[in-house]
């Protein structure tokens, strides 16, 4: 009797072992998909950010090439 009332006992302990096991990952789930949708927000900032500088340098290069390159034609 005192062996089976053991038994019941490790049983109702992992249940609640199992429960809490699964709160736990449930939560590491929560918090790892945050982590993901925080990530792919600060991607998308640098991305536009390093667009913005890009597009300013081809503006800038762009009129300093045309400068030359009329230069070069009033030189010929």
């Amino acid at each position: 009797m005192a062996q089976s009332a053991l038994l019941s006992t490790n049983a109702a302990l992992s249940a609640s072992d199992r429960e809490e096991a699964l709160a736990e990952v449930r939560q590491l789930i929560t918090d790892l998909r945050d982590a993901a949708q925080d990530g792919r927000q600060l991607a998308r900032r640098y991305a536009d950010v390093l667009q913005n500088v890009v597009d300013e340098y081809c503006i800038e290069f762009e009129k300093r090439a045309e400068a030359a390159l009329a230069r070069l034609e009033a030189a010929a």
